[in-house]
């Protein structure tokens, strides 16, 4: 972990990152004076609310949410959960309110607050499921929602299965894990994070990012497999979907092989294809086939999560990173 502290920041304020056209400069010292005023060590998730606010998870016990202006990346809130092991985080419209809900490995179990922190629901390790002998064995990743009301959530640290729930929290379906047949089941380490496509209303998916298993699948919202999509040499962490694009934070490159491989972020098309590599060099194919990936040692720490604002900056919020697990990168046009 020391050789990638002292990689980080060698990147020089006027490089540009990335390949056309998505090309990026890192604004150094951005939200440096937040950081001391409330300081975290890893950087988990990030979301932004109706009015613009950029939220920040981690699982620092005295602030696991820190809220920011993108702009100026003036602290404008904190607050805590008391949740030691906070990781994944999904701000859902529900009704006329935002809520968050915020999954932990430590406690085992996901809970829904409002943006002020006040608790609102707690959902516990899915014992009815039967696929559980304790507690301590599910350590949930994330959460993904339908504007129904139902969601799912991702056991990415426990035993890799896929749990799915109505509106009201009870439990309808699990699957993932070592359940079913051959790409059915999600193998360890497995789903750690991903999204609910709904942008072909007569086909839903859930995309899985597949971290050291290298690779994203997509699914039915019943957990049958499509199809899968490898990113060879990456560690996919999440996907986050951007104006026709997709968003993959890469926490290492060949991670957990080498822990202090640094990572980087790539963007893909619609198909899945990359089209910029942020922090590492072009993507290469031959023949059509993806060659391994890699980073450039030198921008980034571990990033863990990363968001875009309307004008294509992102936001990465990075894992085991003291020196700075907040950055943002400037969309240079």
């Amino acid at each position: 972990m020391i050789l990638a502290l002292c990689l980080l920041g060698n990147a020089q304020a006027d490089e540009l990152l990335g390949q056309k056209p998505f090309q990026y400069r890192l604004i150094k010292g951005w939200a440096q004076a937040a950081l001391t005023a409330a300081p975290i060590r890893n950087g988990h998730a990030l979301a932004f609310d109706s009015q613009g606010r950029l939220f920040v998870l981690t699982d620092e016990p005295k602030n696991n949410i820190l809220i920011l202006d993108p702009q100026t990346g003036d602290l404008l809130g904190q607050w805590t959960a008391r949740m030691p092991g906070a990781h994944g985080m999904s701000l859902v419209q529900e009704g006329a309110a935002e809520v968050l809900y915020i999954t932990d490995t430590v406690l085992h179990e996901v809970r829904k607050l409002t943006l002020d922190g006040t608790e609102l629901a707690r959902y516990p390790w899915p014992e009815k499921s039967g696929l559980y002998s304790k507690a301590t064995e599910y350590r949930p990743s994330k959460t993904l929602h339908h504007p129904r009301g139902d969601f799912w959530v991702l056991d990415g640290y426990g035993k890799d299965y896929v749990h799915h729930y109505d509106a009201t929290g009870q439990l309808l379906k699990s699957w993932g894990g070592d359940l079913g047949e051959g790409e059915n089941q999600l193998l360890h380490w497995g789903p750690h994070g991903g999204l609910l496509d709904l942008s072909d209303a007569a086909s839903p998916r859930i995309i899985i990012a597949m971290s050291d298993r290298q690779e994203i699948k997509r699914f039915t919202l019943d957990g049958q497999f499509g199809d899968k999509f490898p990113f060879p040499g990456g560690n996919p962490r999440d996907l986050v979907a951007w104006q026709g694009h997709y968003l993959m934070p890469h926490l290492g490159d060949q991670w957990p092989q080498n822990r202090d491989s640094p990572g980087f972020i790539s963007i893909l098309d619609a198909q899945f294809r990359i089209v910029s590599n942020v922090g590492a060099p072009a993507a290469i194919l031959e023949k059509g086939v993806l060659q391994p990936l890699k980073s450039d040692a030198r921008t980034f720490i571990h990033p863990h999560a990363v968001a875009a604002d309307a004008e294509g900056n992102l936001y990465v919020a990075q894992f085991a990173s003291p020196a700075a697990p907040l950055l943002k990168l400037q969309h240079v046009r």
